[in-house]
C-alpha cells in the first residue's frame, strides 16, 4: 500500500519512518519540557553548568527539524533527509538529557544523573556542527563533486572528533561522567585537539557558505530565492557559533555573547525551511501549505526572541532606567511590530514555497509580460498556459458553453476523479456564463486551498479572455461571411450584365439604328421599330427592378437566411407575387451554402414571375434526412414540359449547386399544376 503526502505517494516504509522521526524528536522534546518542570526551577540552583538559552534552543531545533526531516524522508531517498535526522534528534536527545539530570538532582533515587549531565554537552554537537560543515554540501546530490565531498566528509570527521572528545570529559562540579578519560594520556591531550577541530569545522563551515552563496547566483528565480533564504541561515548560523564559540573577550564578548542563542534560533527556522525548498523543489509543487505556517510561527517566534534580546542588552547600556522598566517598555514595542511582522514573514515564506504563485498580484504582472507581443488570437492559449504554469498544474482547460465552440487546454488529459485533485469553475462575464475552467493537479500532488483560492481570483482574467476570443472568432467569421456575400453579388451582377441586360441594351441600340434608317423611306415601320423597343426597354426596366430586389439583404451578412428569403418574398409580394417562406430550424448552413439557397431560390422565383404566369409560390428550406438541406421552390403557374428549355437562370442555379456537390431539378408538381424547382446540397 501507498500512503499520501501532499498528494505523492510515499511507500509504506518512508511513510512510517517519517512518523518515528516525529515521534521520537518531539517525543524527547516533550519528555525534556515535563522532566524540567518536574524539577522545579533546576537551571539557576545545579551546580553543573546548564544555559536556559540553550534549552530552548535545542528545544526549537527539535521540534523544527523532526518534521522537516520526515517531510524529505517521505518524498524519497535523499542525504539531507536522514542528516536533518540525526541533527534533531541529537538536540531532543541533548535537551531531555539536560532535563532528566535536573530530575535527578531533584530526586537523587534516580539513576545515570552523571552520565545524563554529559550527554547533554555532546548529543548537541553533531546538530549544531553538522548543519554548518555538512549538510550545504549534501542538499543537490547531482552537484556532489569530488571536491564537496571531501569537504563534507572533512566536516563529518571534525564533527565526530568533537563529539568524542564532549563525551569524555568532565564537567566541573558535575556529577561523575562514566565515559570521562580524565587522568589519562587521551584526556590530556583532548583540550589541545578540541580547538583545531573547531577551526576545522569553522573552515569548512565558512567554504560552504561560499558554495551556498556561489550557487544561489547561479540559480534561475525560484530557485535563487530558497537558495539566497540557505546562504542567509548557514551564514546567520556561522555567526551564532561564532558569537558563542570564538567571540574575543576584549571585544565585548558580554554584549555580544547573549545575541548567539536567537540568532542560532532565526538561523535554524531559516535552514529548515530553505532546505525542505530546495530539496523538494517545492516551487514546482510543493508540500502541504501547513509548512508556511509552521515555518512562519517559528520564525516570529525567533525573530521576536532576537529582537527582544537585542532591543534589551542595548536598551540597558543607553537608557538611564532599571532592568525591570526596561523589559517592560522592549516588550511594549514588541508588541506594536508582532502584526505587521508576522504579514511580512507570511508573505516572504509563501513567496518562498511557492514561488510566484503565492501571490496572485505577481501571477498576474507574469501573465501579462508573457502574453504581452502574443497575437490577439493566441491571447487566450498563452494565458492558459501561463496560469497552469505558474501554479505548477498537470492540466488546465477552457471550454466555452456557446457558439462559436471554443476549447483551449495546456498539459496532457488524464482520468482524473477525486476531489482534492480537479477544480471545477464556472468562467461568467457580466453574468453571462461564457465557459467552464478545469484544473487537473500535477501528477502526484493535489490541489490545495491556496492554489484553488489563486485559480477563483484568475478565472474573471480567464473568462474574460475566453470572451474575448469568442468575439475574434464571431468578427472572423462576420468578416468571411461578409465578403463571400459581396463577392456573390458582384458575381451575380456581372452574369445578369453580361448574359441578359448587357445583350438586350444591344439589341436596343441596333433596333434604335434601324429606325433611325427607315424614317426616311418607311416612317410607319420606323414607328412600329421604335415602339418595339420602348416595349423592351419597359421589359428591361423591369428586370433592372427585379435585379434590385434580388440583391443579397443585409440579413445575409449575419447569417440569417430565414430573414433574407422573408426580405426576399416581400419584394416579390410587392410586384404581385404571393410568396409564402418556410426554413426549418434544424437546417444548419454555412455562407457559401446560404448564398447559393438565395441565389436559386431567387431564380426560381424570378422564373415564376416572368414566365410561368404564377400567382403563389411556396418556398421550403429543410433538412435532409441524411444531412445537408433541400430547397423547394413550387408555383401554381402554368408548368414545364417533360424537357424543360434549359436557359440563363437554370444554368446559373445548376453551376451554383454543382460548386458545392448539390444538384438541382426542375419539374411539373407532383400535387398540383405548376413548376418545382428542387435543389439537394450535401
Amino acid at each position: 500500500m501507498d500512503a499520501q503526502d501532499g498528494g505523492r505517494t510515499a511507500p509504506a516504509g518512508r511513510d512510517h519512518l517519517a512518523v518515528g522521526i516525529v515521534v521520537l524528536t518531539w517525543g524527547l522534546a516533550l519528555g525534556a519540557v515535563v522532566a524540567t518542570l518536574a524539577a522545579g526551577q533546576p537551571f539557576d540552583e545545579v551546580p553543573w553548568y546548564a544555559e536556559r538559552s540553550y534549552f530552548v534552543l535545542y528545544l526549537l531545533v527539535a521540534l523544527t527539524t523532526g518534521p522537516t526531516a520526515a517531510v524529505i524522508v517521505r518524498r524519497g531517498p535523499h542525504p539531507a533527509g536522514l542528516l536533518t535526522a540525526l541533527i534533531g534528534t541529537g538536540f531532543a536527545a541533548s535537551a531531555a538529557a539536560l532535563a532528566w539530570s535536573f530530575l535527578a538532582w531533584s530526586h537523587p533515587g534516580l539513576p545515570g544523573a552523571g552520565f545524563a549531565v554529559h550527554a547533554s554537552g555532546w548529543l548537541s554537537a553533531p546538530g549544531g556542527f553538522l548543519a554548518i560543515t555538512v549538510l550545504p554540501w549534501l542538499l543537490r546530490p547531482d552537484r556532489l563533486t569530488p571536491a564537496r565531498r571531501a569537504l563534507a566528509a572533512t566536516g563529518a570527521a571534525a564533527t565526530l572528533l568533537i563529539t568524542l572528545l564532549s563525551a569524555t570529559g568532565q564537567q566541573p562540579e558535575a556529577p561523575a561522567n562514566p565515559l570521562s578519560l580524565d587522568g589519562t594520556a587521551v584526556g590530556a591531550a583532548s583540550p589541545h585537539l578540541v580547538w583545531p577541530c573547531l577551526w576545522v569545522c569553522a573552515a569548512v563551515g565558512l567554504l560552504a557558505v561560499g558554495d551556498v552563496v556561489r550557487q544561489w547566483r547561479r540559480e534561475p528565480s525560484d530557485s535563487a530565492r530558497a537558495y539566497g533564504v540557505l546562504a542567509s541561515a548557514v551564514t546567520l548560523m556561522f555567526a551564532g557559533m561564532t558569537m558563542l564559540q570564538f567571540w574575543p573577550t576584549d571585544a565585548g564578548r558580554a554584549a555580544v555573547q547573549p545575541l548567539g542563542i536567537p540568532v542560532l534560533a532565526v538561523a535554524q527556522v531559516l535552514l529548515c525551511l530553505s532546505v525542505v525548498v530546495v530539496v523538494l523543489r517545492t516551487w514546482d509543487g510543493g508540500p502541504d501549505i501547513v509548512v508556511p505556517r509552521l515555518a512562519v510561527w517559528a520564525l516570529l517566534s525567533s525573530v521576536v526572541a532576537l529582537l527582544y534580546v537585542s532591543a534589551v542588552g542595548l536598551a540597558i547600556r543607553l537608557l538611564p532606567m532599571n532592568d525591570d522598566a526596561v523589559r517592560t517598555l522592549v516588550v511594549a514595542g514588541l508588541a506594536l511590530v508582532i502584526h505587521p511582522l508576522r504579514q511580512w514573514l507570511q508573505g516572504r515564506v509563501d513567496r518562498l514555497v511557492h514561488g510566484a504563485a503565492a501571490d496572485p498580484v505577481r501571477l498576474l504582472g507574469q501573465l501579462g509580460r508573457q502574453v504581452r507581443g502574443e497575437d490577439r488570437r493566441d491571447v487566450l492559449p498563452a494565458l492558459v498556459e501561463s496560469v497552469r504554469d505558474g501554479l505548477r498544474l498537470g492540466r488546465l482547460e477552457i471550454v466555452s458553453v456557446a457558439e462559436p465552440r471554443v476549447r483551449v487546454h495546456s498539459g496532457a488529459a488524464r482520468a482524473q476523479t477525486l476531489p482534492e485533485h480537479r477544480a471545477d469553475l464556472r468562467l461568467v462575464v457580466d453574468d453571462r456564463h461564457v465557459g467552464d475552467l478545469t484544473a487537473l493537479a500535477a501528477p502526484g500532488q493535489r490541489l490545495d486551498a491556496r492554489t484553488r483560492k489563486v485559480l477563483r481570483s484568475l478565472s474573471d482574467v480567464l473568462a474574460l479572455g475566453l470572451d474575448l476570443a469568442q468575439s475574434q472568432l464571431r468578427l472572423q467569421a462576420a468578416s468571411e461571411r461578409l465578403g463571400e456575400v459581396r463577392h456573390e453579388e458582384r458575381r451575380m451582377l456581372r452574369r445578369e450584365l453580361h448574359d441578359s441586360l448587357g445583350p438586350a441594351l444591344a439589341g436596343v441600340g441596333l433596333g434604335l439604328a434601324a429606325a433611325q434608317r427607315r424614317l426616311r423611306h418607311d416612317p410607319p415601320g420606323a414607328s412600329v421599330l421604335l415602339d418595339e423597343m420602348r416595349a423592351e426597354l419597359t421589359r428591361r426596366t423591369d428586370d433592372i427592378r427585379m435585379l434590385a430586389r434580388s440583391l443579397l439583404p443585409v440579413q445575409l451578412d449575419d447569417g440569417d437566411l430565414a430573414a433574407a428569403l422573408d426580405v426576399l418574398a416581400t419584394r416579390f409580394r410587392g410586384a404581385g407575387l404571393d410568396v409564402r417562406t418556410y426554413v426549418d430550424p434544424a437546417a444548419t448552413l454555412d455562407t457559401r451554402r446560404q448564398i447559393a439557397v438565395y441565389h436559386v431560390a431567387t431564380e426560381a422565383l424570378m422564373n415564376a414571375y416572368r414566365h410561368a404566369q404564377a400567382g403563389a409560390v411556396d418556398l421550403a428550406v429543410t433538412a435532409a434526412p441524411g444531412g445537408g438541406v433541400v430547397l423547394d421552390v413550387a408555383d401554381d403557374g402554368r408548368g414545364v414540359g417533360e424537357a424543360p428549355r434549359t436557359g440563363v437562370g437554370l444554368s446559373s442555379m445548376r453551376e451554383r449547386a454543382d460548386e458545392l456537390g448539390g444538384s438541382v431539378v426542375v419539374e411539373p408538381r407532383p400535387d398540383a399544376p405548376g413548376t418545382r424547382v428542387r435543389m439537394v446540397l450535401p
